[in-house]
């Protein structure tokens, strides 16, 4: 598994991730598809708050995307602004595969504590995060109207 950086001939990959997923897009955006305007709307805004943004790929095939954003403007904290699966590739250990990755970025920039956030309807989203030893921290309404359940988790690294 390896990350590929975010670009604008992926962008198709994209949308067909984003794409794959209606119950989460029904329930973050009340849609079942993005258009790829939207999408593209979406990463340029992640971009102009400095997000970093991958697309997650196994065995020559793009199973999801990752971002991240070492700083976010509302609270200093360094967040994983999104980790989507693509729906059929749900259930196989590529969101356990992508975090070993993603801790791995943490740990080489001295990251000892990060945030997320989770719709707070997201239940599979919830167990998943909570598995990982993310801890609820506090609700916040997003820019949509949406509670969103934000998370902590301290990185225990080996050499400590």
């Amino acid at each position: 598994m390896k990350l590929v950086k975010s670009k604008p001939e992926l962008l198709d990959e994209e949308v067909t991730i984003l794409n794959s997923d209606y119950f989460f897009n029904q329930i973050s955006k009340n849609k079942d598809v993005y258009t790829k305007e939207e999408i593209l709307d979406i990463i340029q805004e992640s971009q102009r708050i400095g997000a970093e943004r991958f697309l997650i790929q196994k065995d020559n095939q793009y199973v999801g995307i990752l971002e991240l954003l070492m700083k976010n403007p509302n609270d200093g904290y360094p967040w994983l602004g999104l980790l989507q699966i693509h729906k059929d590739a749900q259930g196989h250990g590529y969101g356990n595969e992508v975090m070993d990755l993603f801790y791995t970025i943490m740990q080489e920039r001295g990251v000892k504590t990060f945030r997320l956030g989770v719709i707070d309807v997201n239940e599979p989203g919830h167990r998943f995060w909570k598995r990982q030893g993310m801890i609820p921290v506090k609700s916040v309404i997003d820019k949509d109207g949406k509670k969103i359940i934000v998370y902590e988790k301290d990185i225990v690294f080996q050499s400590e």
